[in-house]
């Protein structure tokens, strides 16, 4: 009974067991977003550990360069090919260096696999503990984290931007409590040390974590709009925070024997190509969370936003406001940034991943009153609908790179007859971007955009050590050289694979750019390998060209023998 009386002291016992319970509850309701989370992860890693080799388009030449680091470049033929340099590089080259230390102690493809795992888990994994460091705490909201791991710029295989990016991440969620033990002083060294990290994984993993520390100095509040000498102290404490990497990053240029882009001429440099395009900015904003097909990245993430914007609009979304105005800038960025910047192509798409990582780690949604009797319920079910929108993406995106996987098991099979040393040239089945959207899922982006199988005959060099012109080896952005005579049918960064239909008239047709090797395909190249030869080209029925003899067909894979004209030898670039 409610006024039942009790002895001395049992209203105390009573009070604090009652509390104690509370505590229990509690801690028990702030491990569950975590081992949901900790299932996030898990349900990230399923697609990376099952597929060899997943259809991300610059992966294949990644794996080759890193196979000729960790020791192929010194095996013959490659050492008559290739150089590797790894000291003529300051940025962008974490995974070359990881190859180069741990890649000689495990298969090629097992290790590209872990990197493509780091790739996929530390960006959403980094936002958020990012999240859980400013709000102090687990949430919910943390369990949809892992929504945000599938997008553009891991589809196209940027693997060291990915993982910077998380390692970025990382770095600024330990921030606070590394600045609480280390002194000012102390963080200095911590903030120039992980700028150090950072830089060589990749250019923009050092600027990511600048614009962090940036908005880490700012705070959660917005006291520092208050008046223009909170404003003043609030730009001073960013000046502070980010004077480490913005010093790194100037003596990195400084020491560099070639920067980005030094391979081009300077008037190629930086291109709009056919000037700002609000249409294509909007795409570029969209491919923050674009995987394989829009209208299941909107179904999976929408609901994720969603419950964002309905606590807005019912008050009760938390913000962080240093990070929320840092992903304002990483927005702006995207539209004001044009899409080549020093020889580097897909500039502005890096912005809207950042955006987006970063908005998500600055916001705290609380949906459910905190006096409400069954909020640990309430909010149990939130992160669960959330693990189950992780789980069904994952199986989605898991599924179209399993599908995938008998292109690359036909190429395996197209390419061995190809002896060592020989030099093999890739060409392609084009086709117009409403035909992609027929053929089979995974080998265009989004259905309809960039073919992400380009880059598989760089398989070639690990499979049959034999040469393809594709591999990147562009003056100060990757470490690997190609020796001459071989650098004159060598293609310089973001080459492609040009139709089928260019053979016949290569002397004199207009190719893409960096692809005037192909020229050379009847007296320099010993194959010719086709791609995407189970759907038809644009240009109509593909008549092979004299001096071409079919050796392989593996459906997706064709591989042609090259006879040289008469007086010619074949492969005369050995």
């Amino acid at each position: 009974m409610a006024n039942r009386l009790e002895p001395a002291g049992s209203a105390g016992a009573s009070a604090d067991a009652s509390r104690t319970a509370r505590l229990r509850a509690g801690a028990a309701s702030d491990w569950l977003p975590v081992i949901l989370l900790a299932l996030g992860v898990v349900a990230l890693a399923l697609p990376v550990l099952t597929t060899p080799i997943p259809p991300l388009l610059d992966y294949p030449n990644h794996l080759a360069r890193l196979w000729l680091e960790a020791g192929g470049a010194a095996e013959p033929p490659f050492d008559r090919i290739y150089a590797v340099d790894l000291a003529s590089v300051r940025t962008n080259i974490g995974i070359d260096l990881l190859a180069a230390w741990v890649g000689p102690l495990l298969p090629i493809e097992r290790f590209g696999q872990l990197l493509v795992l780091a790739a996929v888990v530390l960006p959403p994994l980094g936002a958020a503990l990012l999240n859980r460091a400013v709000f102090r705490g687990s949430h919910w909201w943390q369990v949809g984290f892992p929504l945000l791991a599938w997008n553009w710029t891991l589809i196209a295989g940027f693997l060291n931007f990915q993982i910077g990016l998380g390692l970025a991440l990382l770095a600024a969620a330990a921030d606070a409590a590394l600045s609480r033990r280390a002194g000012p002083a102390g963080m200095f060294l911590l903030r120039a040390a992980f700028a150090v990290l950072l830089l060589l994984t990749h250019a923009f993993a050092a600027l990511f974590y600048a614009g962090l520390l940036a908005a880490l100095a700012l705070g959660g509040g917005w006291d520092f709009l208050l008046s223009r000498a909170r404003l003043v102290q609030g730009a001073w404490r960013v000046a502070l925070a980010v004077l480490p990497v913005a010093l790194l990053v100037v003596l990195a240029g400084l020491s560099a024997p070639a920067l980005p882009g030094a391979q081009e001429d300077p008037s190629t440099q930086t291109s709009w190509e056919g000037g700002f395009s609000l249409y294509h900015k909007l795409v570029t904003l969209f491919s923050a969370i674009g995987a394989h097909k829009a209208v299941y990245d909107v179904l999976c993430v929408g609901p994720f936003a969603v419950l964002a914007l309905w606590a807005l609009a019912r008050r009760r979304l938390r913000v962080h406001a240093g990070l929320l105005l840092a992903a304002v800038a990483f927005l702006v960025l995207t539209f004001a940034v044009p899409p080549k910047v020093a020889g580097t192509y897909f500039v502005d798409a890096r912005f809207p991943l950042m955006m987006v990582l970063t908005g998500a780690a600055a916001l705290r949604p609380d949906l459910v009153a905190p006096a409400w009797p069954r909020r640990r319920a309430a909010e149990a079910l939130l992160a669960g609908m959330l693990l189950v929108l992780v789980g069904a993406r994952a199986a989605w995106v898991g599924s179209v790179w399993h599908e995938r996987q008998a292109d690359v098991a036909a190429l395996r099979r197209a390419l061995a007859p190809v002896e060592p040393g020989r030099a093999v040239l890739q060409v392609t089945h084009a086709m117009s971007g409403p035909a992609r959207r027929t053929a089979p899922r995974g080998r265009y982006y989004g259905g309809s955009g960039p073919m992400l199988y380009e880059h598989l005959p760089a398989l070639a060099v690990p499979w049959q050590h034999a040469f393809v012109p594709i591999l990147f080896a562009s003056r100060g952005k990757q470490p690997l050289r190609v020796l001459p005579p071989w650098d004159e049918i060598a293609g310089p960064d973001n080459t492609t694979a040009v139709s089928v239909h260019r053979l016949a008239d290569a002397e004199h047709a207009a190719l893409p750019p960096n692809t005037d090797y192909v020229r050379a395909w009847r007296t320099r190249f010993d194959y010719v390998l086709v791609l995407n030869a189970d759907q038809p080209d644009s240009e109509g029925p593909v008549a092979i060209p004299a001096g071409l003899e079919l050796v392989a067909d593996e459906g997706f894979a064709r591989l042609y023998r090259v006879h040289p004209p008469a007086g010619a030898a074949p492969g005369t670039t050995r």
